[in-house]
């Protein structure tokens, strides 16, 4: 039997882009993407994820790619224990997650991502490749719904006064509806022009985004304290950790790794780009955390108290000044731009893979001229004009974790199983270590 992508009676693997029937020479080609945006584009798909935990950070300063967010694992552990865990955790949670990615992602690479996975896994159960998909594509959607609603609320910050803000009404009106739309559409039409596009549209932000806490780590490394790391009274004892949090905290800040897969057919030389781009994405994202951490709670006497939403903008602003904080402020919301193209364009080539494979109906493999799915990027976005509507979306949030934890839990299985079902399928990137 045929299937896109594989020979089944000859248990052999092709890559789904290597042999398509009636495929036409002169069919749209997209441009490949190379280790460095690829491994910006993830950068942004992590780094961004922990804007899920508290969306009240849209009233205040926000969660994006980059180094926002960590505010709570202070609070919650505590300044020593929030540093160990930023310099441990990036290699004990997110090393192994990109690294089973850059397997699998190089052996497989289809837009499916970690659909294949699951499905070359257990091909017995299809219905668990459908579940991967399921949790991993609505997560992505609902979650992107976000990233437009956080980029209005730092604009308000921005152009309205402190007053206007509070008198404003906060209720989704139709004109608020329209800028969330319109804005989204507007970024919709640059997925649609290409992965190459958004990777390269991703590194310009990545670096508007972190040249302020360049800055911020430049002069404030002269005022740093490294007895002010250390831990000292009850409020550093283990027993003073508020663990649910603080772990949760960790778990979504350096999470989602496996975006990447779905870009897989999209990359140059797999077998070499993706080990490189994982290797790069987490030392990025590890120094984006720890080093303005390190910087600001050297240089400041914070309580662990005052580590609310925001607060790492505050201390900015009293080192660095007031220009570097309100550049923080304007990084933000493009770092929100940049999250959004990152978290589309893993959706849709995800859709258009699992097309491919038969879970859904073709028409979602479809590409544009430019070589992008087309009907996969509309598919998303009529989702997220949709749920542009809601009010409050902390409950479609505290869901969205749970489904995420359940497809990690999916994706490790599959790692496994292929190593012991599937020995001498060809791995151009293997990790290094034995079968048992």
């Amino acid at each position: 039997s045929f299937k896109q992508g594989k020979v089944d009676d000859h248990n052999l693997h092709l890559p789904a882009f290597e042999m398509e029937v009636g495929q036409d020479e002169n069919a749209p080609q997209n441009k490949k993407i190379g280790s460095i945006q690829l491994a910006v584009i993830i950068f942004f798909a992590v780094s961004g994820a922990l804007v899920h935990m508290r969306f009240q950070v849209a009233c205040s300063y926000a969660f994006s790619g980059g180094p926002f967010g960590i505010e709570e694992a202070v609070l919650s552990g505590g300044v020593f224990a929030a540093l160990l865990a930023f310099a441990l955790f990036p290699f004990v949670w997110s090393l192994p997650e990109s690294l089973v990615t850059a397997e699998l992602g190089s052996a497989y690479p289809e837009a499916s991502g970690t659909v294949a996975w699951v499905e070359e896994a257990f091909p017995n159960k299809p219905y668990l490749a459908w579940l991967q998909g399921c949790l991993t594509w609505t997560s992505g959607a609902t979650d992107n719904a976000i990233y437009p609603v956080l980029f209005w609320e730092y604009m308000r910050q921005l152009f309205l006064e402190t007053e206007d803000q509070e008198n404003s009404d906060l209720h989704p009106t139709w004109w608020r509806f329209l800028f969330l739309s319109g804005t989204s559409c507007a970024l919709a039409y640059i997925n649609y022009r290409g992965l190459d596009v958004v990777g390269d549209m991703s590194i310009t932000i990545c670096v508007l985004s972190m040249i302020p806490f360049i800055v911020f780590i430049a002069i404030g490394f002269f005022q740093i304290q490294p007895s002010r790391w250390l831990p000292s009274g009850s409020s550093s004892s283990l027993k003073s950790i508020k663990w649910a949090p603080f772990l949760n905290n960790l778990f979504w800040n350096l999470n989602s790794f496996d975006s990447a897969s779905c870009f897989a057919a999209e990359v140059q030389n797999p077998g070499r780009s993706f080990p490189r781009a994982m290797f790069i994405s987490v030392i990025l994202v590890s120094f984006a955390y720890e080093l303005p951490l390190l910087v600001a709670t050297g240089c400041t006497n914070a309580n662990r108290e005052d580590w609310v939403d925001g607060y790492l903008t505050t201390i900015v602003m009293e080192v660095a000044g007031r220009w570097c904080g309100a550049w923080v402020v304007f990084a933000a919301g493009l770092s929100n731009l940049a999250m959004f193209q990152s978290e589309m364009s893993s959706d849709a080539y995800q859709l258009m893979g699992m097309a491919e494979r038969g879970f859904l109906p073709k028409i979602l493999a479809q590409k544009s001229k430019y070589g992008t799915p087309l009907y996969a990027i509309l598919l998303g976005l009529f989702v997220i004009v949709v749920l542009n509507l809601s009010q409050n979306l902390m409950q479609l949030i505290e869901m969205l974790n749970f489904n995420y934890a359940l497809s990690l839990l999916l994706e490790y299985s599959a790692f496994l199983r292929l190593r012991w079902s599937k020995p001498d399928l060809e791995r151009p990137y293997r990790i290094p270590f034995s079968n048992w």
